[in-house]
C-alpha cells in the first residue's frame, strides 16, 4: 500500500517499534517515519507507505512544533527524566522571569550539541550505542534553526516546572535545549513531558493512535488512515500533468509547460524562479488524477535546473506507472 499516515505515537516506544506496528497493520514492508521522536515522547509520527517511502527526503526539512515541560534543579545523563540523575539543586528562588529573559539565546540560527543519548552517528555509531557501552565521545556541535521558544505557565517550588512553546527546524533537540538552559541559569534542567504537535502539514487534531489503528483494522479499509498526498505537500507548488503525457513521464521522457494542464502558470512559476523571484526550493510537485478514485496522486517531483541561462524541468522521483492502476516506483531517471 502507497500513502502516507499520520501516527500518534505513545510514550514508551522508540520511532523504529512504531515502524515495525504500522508494517505489521499496513502488511506494508516499504516503510519509513519522517523524524525520530524519543520514546519517552509522544505525539505526530508521520509515516510513509511503499513508494511513497522515496519521497522522505524532501520532507525532513519541514518545521516541528512541540509542546514541552521542563524540570528545573534537575540534571540527568540522557537530558529527560527517564534518564539517571546526575545533578540535583534546590532552586525554589528561581522565577519565570529569570527564565524569560534567556529564551532569545535559544531562538534563532543556534549551535547546539546533541545529547548523548540520541541518534547521531559519530565515527560511524550512534551515540546511543557508544552512551550505553560507557564509552565517551566528543559530541560536534552544529547549527540548528529555532524559530519559537515561548514560556506558557510557570509552576514554581523547590523544583520548579515551565510549560513552553517551540518551534523549530530539522535537528533540533528539546532535550539539549532544557540542558543549555538549565546550566546558563546554573541548576541544571530536564525535559519531563514532551508532545510533538505537528510536523509540516501533519497536525495532532488529524493524528491516529496506534492502538486504534490495531483495533479498527480488521473490519476499518485501510485507506481510510491515510492523508491525501496533496496535502502532505501542500507547502510545494503543484501542478497536475495531462493525461496524455503521464506515459511519456512514467518513461522519463522530456517534459516541458505544455504538458501541465495549466501551462501558462507552469511557465510564469518557471519565469519567477529563474529572475530569483522565487525564495522557497525549486522542487516542486506533478500531480495526476487517479483514473478509478478521481483523487490526486503524486506522478513525480521535479526540480529546475539552469541551463544556459533558461529554466529546463528534470526529474528528482517518478512514481506513476502506465501499466496499472496503482501508482508504481520507477526509480531515478
Amino acid at each position: 500500500m502507497d500513502g502516507f499516515v499520520n501516527v500518534l505515537k505513545p510514550k514508551g516506544i522508540t520511532s523504529h517499534d512504531a515502524v515495525l506496528q504500522v508494517r505489521k497493520i499496513f502488511g506494508e514492508r516499504r516503510v519509513g517515519h519522517l523524524g525520530t521522536l524519543d520514546p519517552m515522547a509522544v505525539g505526530v509520527l508521520p509515516m510513509a507507505l511503499g513508494c511513497y517511502t522515496r519521497l522522505s527526503e524532501f520532507l525532513l526539512d519541514e518545521d516541528k512544533e512541540y509542546l514541552t515541560e521542563f524540570v528545573f534543579g534537575i540534571s540527568t545523563d540522557t537530558c529527560d527524566l527517564d534518564g539517571r540523575i546526575i545533578s540535583r539543586a534546590q532552586c525554589s528562588r528561581l522565577s519565570a522571569s529569570d527564565v524569560t529573559r534567556l529564551l532569545g539565546n535559544y531562538t534563532g540560527r543556534i549551535k547546539q550539541r546533541p545529547p548523548m543519548y540520541s541518534a547521531v552517528h559519530v565515527k560511524g555509531q550512534r551515540l546511543h550505542q557508544l552512551a550505553r557501552r560507557g564509552i565517551e565521545v566528543q559530541v560536534p556541535e552544529r547549527e540548528v534553526d529555532v524559530y519559537e521558544f515561548r514560556l506558557l505557565h510557570w509552576k514554581p517550588g523547590p523544583h520548579p516546572r515551565g510549560m513552553f512553546h517551540l518551534r523549530v527546524g530539522r535537528g533540533t533537540y528539546v532535550r539539549s535545549l532544557a540542558r543549555d538552559l538549565g546550566d546558563d541559569l546554573g541548576c541544571g534542567a530536564a525535559v519531563s513531558y514532551l508532545l510533538r504537535t505537528r510536523v509540516g502539514s501533519f497536525a495532532l487534531k488529524d493524528s491516529v493512535p496506534l492502538c486504534s489503528m490495531k483495533r479498527r483494522a480488521c473490519g476499518y479499509p485501510l485507506e481510510g488512515f491515510l492523508t491525501q498526498p496533496v496535502q502532505v505537500f501542500s507547502n510545494f507548488p503543484q501542478f497536475e500533468i495531462r493525461t496524455d503525457a503521464l506515459s511519456r513521464v512514467a518513461n522519463g521522457g522530456p517534459i516541458g509547460p505544455g504538458d501541465f494542464t495549466a501551462p501558462d502558470e507552469v511557465r510564469a512559476w518557471m519565469e519567477r524562479v529563474c529572475a530569483g523571484k522565487w525564495d522557497k526550493s525549486t522542487v516542486f510537485v506533478g500531480l495526476y488524477r487517479h483514473p478509478r478514485t478521481k483523487a490526486h496522486e503524486i506522478a513525480c517531483v521535479l526540480s529546475l535546473v539552469p541551463v544556459q541561462g533558461k529554466c529546463r524541468i528534470k526529474y528528482e522521483r517518478v512514481l506513476v506507472s502506465r501499466k496499472s492502476d496503482s501508482i508504481e516506483d520507477r526509480g531515478n531517471t
